[in-house]
């Protein structure tokens, strides 16, 4: 596939409210609203997924959503590890620890600041590192339903290594980059019943350097409400980078179905 092929792939992913690697705390919305008072929300998640970038992958994983939601501010925790394995390769790893403040979340402008730290053995991403913050605008918040418009920006420092096998030799590619990257998002978030709920973020993030070299990424998840704590959980993650530092796939996904207990 092309890599303009690509690009007319994803568009409608973007701008059809389909598409996705964003972290969003996956919690029905309805828990996210404090109400009259503050308090703890999260989950923990067992799941089975599927990777496809140069080769596909499966494996299991983990993950925990932990917030502590205030009428004003909400301080969020996610983290996430999958070991995976597919044949010819050693078993592989990714995963991610992100932490996030959403500031003066009761006004229609507010702001919110973040860090995360991440690898990602099946790109060749080593480590990644960002920091940043946004300026958030709360477009529509009623009932079971909200959509977010942000922008904003942050740093990032990653390293990555790739190792390609031919017939004669094996080839290395080696890259450490450290730059700042424009940020721009959207998040919608739905409980389409008591039973259901459903939430989506994709972003677009250009370096300052070079515009035309970006990425896109996010996430969609839909979860099925099985007893009173329990979820059946779905989610699928979309990754496009134009310009890759290794040769890999610009465009790759992940595809994850899992038990989730929420608290």
């Amino acid at each position: 596939m092309t890599s303009n092929c690509k690009l007319y792939f994803l568009i409608p992913f973007l701008f059809l409210s389909y598409s996705s690697i964003g972290q969003i705390l996956n919690i029905e919305k309805s828990r996210l609203d404090a109400g009259d008072s503050s308090h703890w929300v999260g989950n923990i998640s067992l799941t089975y997924q599927l990777i496809n970038q140069q080769i596909k992958t499966q494996g299991g994983g983990i993950k925990a959503n932990l917030a502590h939601v205030g009428q004003a501010n909400d301080y969020i925790l996610i983290g996430d590890i999958s070991y995976l394995n597919s044949e010819g390769f050693n078993l592989l790893q990714n995963g991610y620890v992100h932490a996030r403040a959403e500031m003066m979340k009761d006004h229609k402008l507010s702001y919110e600041l973040f860090t995360q730290i991440q690898y990602d053995q099946v790109k060749g991403m080593q480590e990644r590192f960002l920091i940043g913050g946004n300026l958030r605008w709360s477009v529509y918040n009623k009932d079971k339903n909200s959509f977010v418009l942000a922008a904003g920006t942050f740093y990032e420092n990653e390293e990555w290594y790739w190792e390609e096998y031919t017939n004669d030799a094996t080839i290395t590619t080696k890259a450490h980059p450290s730059i700042f990257r424009f940020n721009a998002y959207f998040t919608y978030r739905t409980d389409i019943n008591d039973n259901v709920y459903f939430n989506l973020t994709t972003y677009f993030q250009p370096k300052y350097t070079s515009i035309e070299e970006f990425r896109i990424s996010g996430i969609a998840n839909l979860n099925f409400r099985i007893t009173k704590n329990l979820f059946f959980k779905n989610s699928f993650t979309l990754w496009y980078d134009n310009a890759p530092y290794v040769p890999i796939d610009q465009l790759n996904y992940t595809l994850k179905n899992g038990i989730s207990y929420n608290f």
